[in-house]
């Protein structure tokens, strides 16, 4: 494991722990936060994710005044990925960080650390799409990622809405990645579609001609897809090269990365990828100009306005508790989230509110920010495509109601 060790890991801890611009003056000992999740290795993107949402929460926490009046700290910790390193990557947290909130880590590293930091009464709110994670009962676990299970759906009815009946599944071989093949495969199904090829690819590899032939000789009218951002670049040539992306794909939020669009090419994205995402009309706005300050002239990477807003939303908590206790944390996290409340998308103003003695309903980047029983968060969903000026835009969206009809 490589905690703090070697040039990028340095660097990157340099960074985190840097106060934030503009930052106020504060009162007392700052509060850590963890960030645990792959820094280094094959799916340090997914880390990336975790650092730059979490660093544009920072900012937004830390130039409102920072929480309870104190500064909000990151401390990173690296599992390289690897469920065998995970361990100690928390216990650097928990241990001599002393941190009282951890964000992340991505699913294939969540059943490693959940005894260490359930143990430690930490709240821990993970990104992940696992749906064997739809009905967890460990009372500190937090998702603000929405489940595979949702986001299958999604891309499902959009499917469905386009016209198609025929579609083809290209998933690399990740635990999360083929847990969505059944609730994609049933809601295709109940929409009257068929999946005529399920195609698995080992991340990484030099080329998958003999994977694309595979699928192409299936005759799809789409092909839902799943891939990290290195392996999509290899993967999007070899269309090119063998049936000239004559197939449109429908992908996850992953796929709306800057990440994986500059890997295809922006043009390619323009032309024949979607990403469905799930939505918020109001808070992602909020977080895109904190992110912009940080990252300019950049789309932000998949899966980092999660980790924003689990960064605003326990920051929130910490103050409607009064207290860092872990606890006490958990016990308020819902209250700052779930209704009723008064809508607010950005920490000051949430912050003005809780001081005001008012209930108060975080929208988050990611969408509304409710949770149910088991800690898990349900919402809109959209459909995102590049423009002819390389960005993003809404071409459809899907509301609760049409997506809670549409599942099987």
């Amino acid at each position: 494991m490589r905690i703090a060790t070697g040039i990028r890991c340095a660097g990157l801890i340099a960074a985190v722990l840097a106060l934030a611009p503009g930052a106020s003056a504060f009162t007392g000992a700052p509060i850590p936060f963890g960030m645990l999740g792959p820094f280094t290795g094959f799916e340090a993107d997914l880390g990336a994710a975790i650092v730059q949402g979490s660093k544009a929460a920072q900012l937004a926490v830390d130039e409102a005044g920072g929480i309870l009046g104190r500064e909000l700290v990151l401390v990173p910790s690296d599992t390289e990925g690897d469920v065998q390193d995970a361990e100690g990557a928390i216990n650097f947290l928990i241990g001599p960080s002393h941190v009282v909130v951890i964000i992340g880590p991505e699913t294939m590293e969540y059943y490693t650390v959940r005894p260490m930091f359930t143990r430690a009464q930490i709240p821990d709110l993970m990104q992940g799409g696992d749906v064997s994670l739809d009905h967890e009962t460990d009372p500190y676990f937090w998702r603000d990622s929405p489940s595979d299970s949702v986001l299958t759906v999604a891309m499902a009815l959009y499917a469905h809405r386009q016209g198609y009946t025929r579609a083809a599944m290209m998933m690399e071989a990740e635990r999360s990645a083929q847990t969505m093949k059944d609730p994609l495969t049933k809601t295709f199904a109940k929409l009257g579609g068929q999946i005529v090829a399920d195609v698995t690819i080992q991340p990484g590899a030099t080329s998958y001609r003999s994977e694309v032939l595979r699928l192409i000789d299936a005759k799809p009218q789409v092909i839902f897809i799943e891939t990290d951002a290195v392996s999509a670049g290899v993967l999007f040539a070899n269309f090119r090269q063998l049936n000239n992306l004559a197939i449109p794909f429908i992908g996850t939020d992953v796929t709306a990365g800057d990440d994986y669009l500059k890997a295809i090419t922006y043009q390619v994205a323009h032309d024949h990828l979607t990403s469905v995402y799930g939505i918020s009309t109001s808070g992602r706005g909020m977080f895109e100009q904190y992110y912009g300050r940080l990252y300019p002239d950049r789309e932000p990477l998949a899966n980092s306005n999660y980790a924003y807003d689990a960064v605003v939303s326990a920051a929130l908590a910490i103050d409607q508790a009064g207290s860092t206790d872990g606890a006490r944390i958990n016990a308020a996290m819902m209250t700052v989230t779930n209704p009723p409340g008064t809508p607010c998308t950005d920490y000051a103003t949430c912050l003005g509110l809780l001081r005001a003695g008012t209930k108060i309903k975080y929208e988050g980047a990611s969408g509304s920010l409710v949770y149910n029983q088991y800690h898990n968060v349900f919402g809109r969903f959209g459909a995102l495509r590049m423009d002819a000026h390389g960005q993003l835009q809404w071409a459809a969206v899907m509301s609760e109601e049409e997506l809670a009809a549409a599942a099987p």
